[in-house]
């Protein structure tokens, strides 16, 4: 039962008739004011303009009710919440269910399978198994999604290199996502040092310029060699041989998209290769997903021929720079704009359908893709988890679909995105082999907690927990649309603030109620002891049902985080002053242990929809 919404519908009900305004209406605008005001207040000029009332209320709920300038502040009955709220209390407390549940997608990490993931693929990763455990919690049906990025240049240049090397196999001594990564940037350098050499051969403007540059590149080639100088250097030679290595890349391309079986076995093997390591790393933080979509099999199927002759009918097609493309901004009119959320005022840059070769581009490829995903599942929407990097991109998809003909499937689909990551001022590039893999976080992670639990005499066996922890709440706990800064040493705060700091004040709780001998009787509990700290707690517990739902409808992930932490700063403060078990009055001890089963059991499930474990031993 959610017993502060309860007492909403009281005041509603109330003001409602006073006010001659619908309940729902003054429902919708109760918020939380100040402690020293009240617990909860209706600002009148959101619902009238008559702020010249008398109120004078009391009830069940709500001990007392007043105007307050242009506010109708209330306090609650905090007797008659702690007996509703815990006369009935379960397991799941504030796990509300919806209504109505949904068939949602939600697609995250989706790397592109040619070197390991890094920290800028963490965030990605968190955030979207979070949205799905907060959607699943909620009463939604979801089906996780990892799209395998297997087509186009990247994974093409990758099995280049590896066709130079003859086709190797990974050493059993290295992850095999991080040996392909290598080998991935290795023929990627060589292949820019020969193309700014012959450009230095071919003309002397920029030249400068272009020296430093050549010299840069020279640079990260050394510190490449000096991981496996036999591999660089056959590299090295069986490029120089061929005479346009760029013309190879191209004809891997479209063997492959073409459906070439023996290509096809190459790029299968090394491709599940990467995705083997990538779940390696993603299995430490409990991430899986329900399918593996390949780019590939989408080319294989003839969908992506299908959104090209679309394409290629609509009334929207233009040449642009010499290719086909869909001209975007003036076949969406603002009302069409509003419904798949694209500004009236922001021009949208034509999509251009193919390459110059004929095959096709990325963004062509992800309206089938989207198109498979909603109907494979049967999808009432599509969340993609994407950086904020492809705003332009999901925009340009979204004002594609609505043009082809798919309007609802164009307004169901979400574009989740979030801002970066940066470790320390470090800049990363996959293609360059500078990056701060997933597994070196979270081994600097764990080599700081260790350090940490160690120095507290605590318990080692829950290291990997205490780092998923530590790695999950510093990435929620900034809204998504702005950057987060990773500093490992903040991350790992026992103290305050942090994920372990959560898991900390969760096995305090925990193992009070474990030294508990018998039941104890709510009809004990001593009510007039519910003050100050010990009021503020059952209201934040109160709260639980309203943010988790709200947190889940909104995909505000964050919010819960924020909520947590308020919670357990407000129990470890109270617990630091006052007994619980050791308390003398039967009625102020009985009443204090229900508020720490509140306490324990909202951090339990606002932890466990989060992906954190909550644990009983630190």
């Amino acid at each position: 039962m959610d017993v502060l919404a309860e007492a909403k519908k009281e005041m509603a009900r109330q003001l409602s008739s006073l006010l001659n305004v619908r309940e729902n209406i003054i429902l919708g605008n109760i918020e939380y004011p100040p402690r020293e005001v009240g617990d909860l207040s209706l600002p009148l000029p959101s619902v009238t303009r008559n702020f010249n009332l008398e109120v004078n209320y009391s009830g069940k709920l709500i001990r007392s009710m007043k105007r307050d300038g242009i506010f109708i502040n209330a306090e609650l009955n905090e007797g008659e919440l702690f007996t509703q709220l815990f006369s009935n209390f379960t397991d799941d407390f504030g796990l509300v269910k919806v209504d109505q549940p949904r068939r949602i997608v939600v697609e995250h990490t989706s790397a592109n399978p040619i070197h390991p993931l890094h920290i800028g693929h963490l965030r990605n990763v968190v955030i979207g198994d979070s949205l799905s455990r907060l959607l699943k919690s909620r009463g939604h049906q979801v089906n996780v999604r990892f799209y395998v990025n297997d087509g186009g240049r990247q994974v093409a240049l990758l099995i280049y290199g590896l066709h130079k090397l003859g086709y190797p196999e990974p050493p059993p001594n290295i992850k095999k996502d991080l040996w392909l990564g290598t080998i991935y940037a290795m023929t990627n350098i060589i292949l820019e040092i020969r193309n700014l050499s012959k450009e230095l051969e071919s003309t002397e403007e920029g030249y400068k310029e272009k020296i430093e540059k050549r010299d840069e590149l020279v640079a990260i080639a050394e510190e490449l060699r000096e991981k496996d100088e036999k591999i660089f250097d056959l590299l090295a030679e069986e490029i120089r041989k061929d005479e346009d290595p760029e013309a190879e890349i191209s004809k891997l391309i479209k063997s492959y998209e073409g459906g070439d079986e023996k290509v096809k076995a190459i790029v299968r093997k090394y491709v599940n290769y990467a995705l083997e390591g990538f779940m390696e790393s993603l299995s430490k933080l409990h991430v899986s997903f329900d399918n593996f979509d390949y780019e590939s099999d989408l080319l294989w199927s003839g969908k992506v021929k299908d959104i090209l002759y679309s394409a290629f009918e609509s009334r929207a097609k233009i040449n642009y720079k010499g290719t086909w493309a869909l001209d975007l901004d003036d076949f969406l009119d603002d009302e069409a704009r509003e419904q798949v959320g694209i500004p009236k005022d922001l021009e949208i840059p034509p999509l251009v359908l193919t390459r110059s070769d004929g095959t096709s581009l990325y963004t062509v490829r992800d309206i089938a893709y989207t198109l498979y995903k909603f109907s494979s599942f049967k999808a009432d929407k599509v969340i993609n988890v994407i950086a904020e990097q492809q705003l332009v991109p999901q925009m340009q998809l979204r004002a594609t679909l609505y043009i082809l003909g798919f309007p609802e499937i164009a307004k169901n689909l979400v574009h989740y995105s979030y801002g970066m990551v940066s470790l320390q001022g470090m800049k990363m590039s996959g293609r360059r082999g500078q990056y701060v893999s997933l597994d070196e976080i979270y081994e600097k992670v764990s080599s700081v907690v260790k350090t940490k639990v160690k120095e507290k005499g605590g318990v080692l066996e829950n290291i990997d927990e205490i780092v998923n922890a530590a790695i999950r709440y510093a990435l929620l706990s900034v809204s998504a649309n702005k950057p987060v800064s990773f500093n490992i040493s903040r991350v790992t705060n026992f103290e305050e603030n942090s994920g372990p700091y959560l898991q900390y004040t969760y096995a305090r709780a925990y193992n009070i109620l474990a030294k508990l001998e018998g039941k104890p009787k709510l009809e004990n509990a001593n009510l007039s002891d519910i003050v100050e700290d010990k009021r503020k707690i059952l209201i934040s517990i109160a709260k639980f049902p309203e943010v988790f739902s709200s947190s889940a409808d909104n995909l505000q992930p964050e919010a819960i985080i924020v909520y947590l932490r308020k919670l357990a700063d407000l129990f470890n403060s109270w617990y630091d002053r006052e007994r619980v078990l050791q308390e003398k009055d039967d009625g102020n001890r009985t009443t204090r242990i229900f508020l720490v089963k509140g306490v324990e059991t909202v951090i339990r499930n606002g932890l466990d929809v989060l992906g954190i474990v909550s644990l009983t031993k630190m």
